[in-house]
C-alpha cells in the first residue's frame, strides 16, 4: 500500500473564492469509506506545508509499513489565506470573513462527498501545530459532535498572547477587542463539553517552546474538570524539527481513536 497524494480546488461559498487543499490517500483504497483526519497549519502557512516541511506523507508511509496505522485520508487545508493567519475563526472588518464556516460547512462535506472519507463523527478527526492546534481543540470544543479524536502539537491556546504572534491590526480585526469573544474562543476559557460528550484528547509540546505555559494551563483545566485526556512534553522547541519527530504519534493516537470509535 502506497500513500499517494492529491492537489486540489474548490469553491467555497462561505469565502466566494476557491481554495486549495491536499490530501493523502492510501492506493489502492480498501473497499469502503476511510476515516478522515483533517491536518491544520499554523501562521505563515498553507496547505502545502505538511507535505513539504512536516514530511507527513513519508511519516504515514513508514507506519502503514509497519503495520502501525490503519488506512486513513488526511486533509491539509490552507486556513483561508489572509493575513498572516485567519485562526480559522469567522471575523468581520465591514464584510465577513467566514473561515470557521468554511472549513466546516464548505470543504469538509465537499472533500468527505467527493473522495468518500469522514461523514461521521466517529470516522472524523482534527489535529494542528501551532494556530492549527488551537484551532482544533476550539473547534473539538465547540463542535464535539463533528469529531472522534483532537490532537495538537505546540498550540497556540492563549488568544490574549495571539497578538504578538499575527500582529495588533490583524488581531484586532479576528477578535475586535471583545474580551466576550476572547473567552469564548479560548480552549483556556471557552465552555468545554462534559466528558461523555468530548472528543478523545492527545496534545504535547517541546519544553524549550515559549509557548509550553499555555499547553500546561490547558492540560490543568482538563485535569480540574475531570477530563480525560494525555498530555506529553518531550525536548525540543517551536520547531518543524519538533513537528516533523513527532506527528507519528499523533497518526497513530487518531487511527487508535477510530478503531475504538468502529468497534
Amino acid at each position: 500500500m502506497r500513500v499517494q497524494l492529491y492537489s486540489e480546488n474548490f469553491q467555497s461559498a462561505a469565502l466566494n473564492a476557491r481554495r486549495v487543499y491536499r490530501l493523502l490517500l492510501p492506493e489502492p483504497r480498501p473497499v469502503g469509506r476511510l476515516p478522515l483526519l483533517i491536518l491544520l497549519h499554523g501562521v505563515h502557512g498553507s496547505e502545502i506545508d505538511w507535505t513539504e516541511q512536516g514530511h507527513v506523507m513519508q511519516s504515514m508511509q513508514d507506519l502503514l509499513e509497519e503495520k502501525q496505522l490503519g488506512p486513513m485520508a488526511i486533509l491539509m487545508p490552507s486556513d483561508g489565506l489572509t493575513a498572516i493567519g485567519t485562526g480559522y475563526l469567522n471575523w468581520d472588518t465591514g464584510r465577513p470573513h467566514l473561515y470557521e464556516d468554511y472549513l466546516l460547512e464548505d470543504l469538509i462535506p465537499h472533500v468527505e462527498l467527493k473522495w468518500n472519507v469522514g461523514g461521521t463523527k466517529e470516522t472524523r478527526a482534527i489535529s494542528g501545530l501551532s494556530m492549527g492546534g488551537y484551532a482544533s481543540f476550539r473547534l473539538a470544543f465547540a463542535h464535539s459532535e463533528r469529531f472522534a479524536s483532537v490532537s495538537s502539537l505546540s498550540g497556540f491556546f492563549d488568544v490574549q498572547e495571539l497578538a504578538e504572534l499575527i500582529g495588533s491590526e490583524d488581531y484586532a480585526a479576528i477578535f475586535q477587542t471583545n474580551e466576550r469573544r476572547m473567552v469564548e474562543v479560548s480552549p483556556l476559557t471557552m465552555a468545554i463539553p462534559t466528558s461523555n460528550d468530548l472528543p478523545k484528547i492527545y496534545f504535547d509540546c517541546g519544553a524549550d517552546d515559549s509557548y509550553i505555559h499555555m499547553n500546561r494551563q490547558l492540560h490543568a483545566r482538563l485535569e480540574g474538570m475531570g477530563a480525560p485526556h494525555t498530555y506529553a512534553e518531550h525536548p525540543g522547541a517551536h520547531s518543524w524539527d519538533y513537528w516533523r519527530e513527532h506527528i507519528k504519534r499523533h497518526l497513530i493516537f487518531h487511527s487508535h481513536a477510530f478503531q475504538e470509535s468502529s468497534s
